[in-house]
């Protein structure tokens, strides 16, 4: 019996198949040089048996297909192998071959961790998910083919196409969430899904095909500690800026772990930008401690918002459990979006919206609080200028779920009850954007004669509204720990006006609340808290500077500009140029409530003559800091008025003394009349 001769590559030296000269691996390499002579390859003949033409590399009945530059088309390297673009030449199609990185030819548990992701990757079958045709070796290569996608990366059709709308955005994450869902189906976690590992194909009709592509780290759940071994070699696997807090951590990562992903690529989908930025340690910390940046999705619906809040959860128990869970809600979010309502954090969890209510888009009424209790609150100016900035911290701070409380410093006067009266009527014309409770107290009555509420009067009366059955049930602090119980257990938005006179003054308990029913409430609001606690005040909270930064974030609120106390005073009614104006507010230190008081002073006694400022000036400028300045333009006022029964009339309104609700003005004016 005559033993054939057994071929082997004359580069290399190991076996190859048919009458080949050269293994697939050389080949490989040699249309990767530059330029390749059969000298340095170490083989006489070239690739085809001739000198003139090299054949195209080959790996079975897979060949390489080369670009102009007769290099193989490459599309894309990751840390395993690297991925070509190919040719079936039995069926005549195209294909694409991942080829295992030429660094781990001899390193058998590379080889391992090689077979392991073309195996799992072979077991998934979806029309959302790239699938494997074939697994095959040459040598001592591995090698697998997978269907060829057509179309582009997504990350390179953002670098395209900048930001993406909305709509397509949602129909990209949909059809990501339905591969998922097969990956989960054959109990695998992907742990990298991020735009490069997305193909995407935009139709001419303008729809759009998404599949998921590269499960070389993927991992089956609950595999045992060799296997994880084999896996991930002991360290991180993913890429930093998708990844999730549990991936970072070393901790078991399931399905949740790539919705978390989902949701920071779908981000990127609808910014432009990753929400976490900086050094792959700053970006460790952010993905595991810091709040989203919701400012970066302004612009964006807010059921995307709302969605894209429950995908980054810091905490996987708090995302969708599955792939599933999140198809069956996206029908209630597009259809929200597209009928132009918001939605609650729970409708995500319930039955999508059908019918007419989605498909004919009529509009939806929007959500409105249970119930709504400001009277309370101070009166103030309808205007407020030069606070763009802080409005807009307010916005922030409502919209971002790790925020429980907010504290809003200034002397008296500056405009801090103005500013959050502002940001409530702001509120108010979006329906509280789904709030569910929306109460407001102040510690101060306004006016000449002072006076403060205390806080058993407010603890009484909060737990009363709150629906509390026995308010004075309890010491101080269980009031208080009831209290916030009742406020935080719901999306609520409670207003604490004016605190400083429950707060200590200067000195080593300085800001610390005096009352223990206070000190109760505050502390476990920045525990935690569904809703937001806004409080106003002239010195910050001691009591929760633990969470400052954090769950409780504080703004100092500064004076006025030279401009912005110019138009406040021209919106009062002062005349004089704007020089004049500017220089006006200057003198009064651009202080809010100095300026709205002298603007409607010289507006009613001096027909707006700036000129005439100086006959209170003098007087104001003494005592910026404590308010004085403020009560001598009221005393002013008054000395105009004269005693009598219109300055009785306006005591009775609350302009000097407390604030005014509708129904005071009404009984004023149902008879019968009231004498003076």
């Amino acid at each position: 019996m005559k033993v054939s001769e057994r071929r082997t590559c004359k580069v290399c030296g190991m076996p190859v198949p048919g009458d080949r000269e050269v293994c697939p691996v050389c080949a490989l390499r040699a249309a990767l040089s530059e330029e390749v002579s059969p000298e340095e390859s170490g083989s006489k003949p070239a690739l085809n048996g001739s000198t003139s033409k090299p054949a195209q590399p080959r790996f079975e009945n897979y060949e390489l297909v080369t670009g102009e530059d007769g290099k193989p088309v490459e599309l894309g390297r990751g840390a395993m192998g690297v991925t070509y673009k190919a040719f079936d030449i039995d069926l005549h199609c195209p294909v694409t071959l991942k080829v295992i990185s030429e660094r781990y030819l001899g390193d058998e548990s590379a080889r391992l961790r090689f077979l392991r992701e073309a195996r799992a990757a072979a077991r998934v079958r979806h029309s959302n998910v790239a699938s494997v045709l074939h697994l095959g070796r040459t040598g001592n290569s591995y090698f697998y083919a997978m269907e060829f996608v057509e179309g582009e990366t997504l990350e390179n059709l953002l670098n395209r196409s900048g930001r993406l709308e909305v709509k397509l955005a949602l129909e990209i994450a949909t059809q990501m969430a339905a591969g998922l869902a097969a990956v989960h189906e054959q109990n695998l976690v992907h742990r990298d899904i991020k735009p490069t590992n997305i193909i995407v194909r935009l139709k001419e009709e303008g729809s759009v095909t998404a599949k998921i592509i590269d499960l070389g780290l993927a991992k089956t759940v609950g595999e045992s500690s060799s296997e994880a071994r084999i896996s991930s070699a002991g360290a991180f696997v993913g890429t930093p800026e998708f990844a999730s807090p549990e991936q970072f951590a070393g901790v078991g990562a399931d399905i949740r772990s790539d919705l978390y992903s989902l949701g920071v690529t779908l981000w990127v989908m609808v910014t432009g930008q990753t929400p976490f930025r900086g050094s792959c340690a700053e970006v460790m910390y952010q993905h595991q401690h810091a709040p989203l940046p919701l400012e970066l999705l302004k612009g964006v619906p807010q059921p995307a918002v709302l969605l894209l809040e429950k995908l980054l959860e810091k905490d996987p128990a708090q995302r969708f459990r599955t792939p599933n869970e999140l198809l069956k809600a996206m029908p209630t979010l597009t259809g929200a979006i597209d009928a132009g309502y918001r939605i609650t954090r729970e409708s995500l969890q319930k039955t999508p919206f059908t019918g007419s209510r989605v498909g004919t888009r009529k509009p939806q009424a929007k959500p409105e609080p249970e119930k709504i209790s400001v009277a309370r609150l101070p009166v103030t100016g309808s205007d407020v200028f030069g606070r763009e900035e802080d409005i807009a911290f307010l916005d922030r701070a409502w919209a971002n779920k790790d925020v429980n409380v907010v504290t809003i410093v200034a002397w008296a006067g500056v405009g801090k009850s103005t500013l959050v009266n502002h940001w409530l009527r702001r509120m108010a014309a979006k329906h509280y954007r789904s709030a569910e409770l929306v109460f407001g107290w102040s510690f101060y009555r306004q006016g000449t004669r002072g006076g403060t509420s205390s806080a058993d009067d407010f603890l009484d009366a909060a737990l009363n509204w709150f629906g509390n059955p026995d308010p004075r049930l309890g010491t101080a602090w269980e009031k208080g720990e009831r209290l916030a119980k009742l406020v935080a257990h719901r999306r609520t938005l409670l207003v604490l006006d004016g605190l400083e006179p429950l707060q200590n003054p200067p000195g080593p308990q300085e800001g610390r609340l005096r009352e223990p029913s206070l000190q109760a409430l505050v502390r476990e609001l920045a525990a935690f808290n569904k809703g937001l606690c806004v409080i106003t005040t002239r010195a910050p909270v001691a009591d929760i500077a633990d969470h400052e930064g954090t769950s409780a974030l504080r703004r100092d609120l500064e004076q006025l500009s030279s401009d912005a106390g110019a138009k406040l005073l021209r919106a009062l009614g002062v005349k004089g140029d704007d020089s004049e104006l500017r220089t006006a507010s200057d003198e009064f230190s651009g202080h809010c409530l100095a300026l709205t008081l002298l603007g409607s002073y010289l507006t009613d006694a001096y027909d707006g003559d700036i000129r005439r400022r100086k006959e209170v000036s003098g007087h104001l400028a003494h005592d910026v800091r404590q308010g004085v300045h403020a009560r001598k333009v009221m005393e002013s006022y008054q000395t105009w008025l004269g005693e009598g029964p219109e300055l009785s009339l306006l005591r009775m309104l609350g302009l000097f003394d407390r604030p005014a609700d509708q129904r005071a003005l009404k009984a004023l004016l149902e008879p019968p009349a009231i004498r003076g």
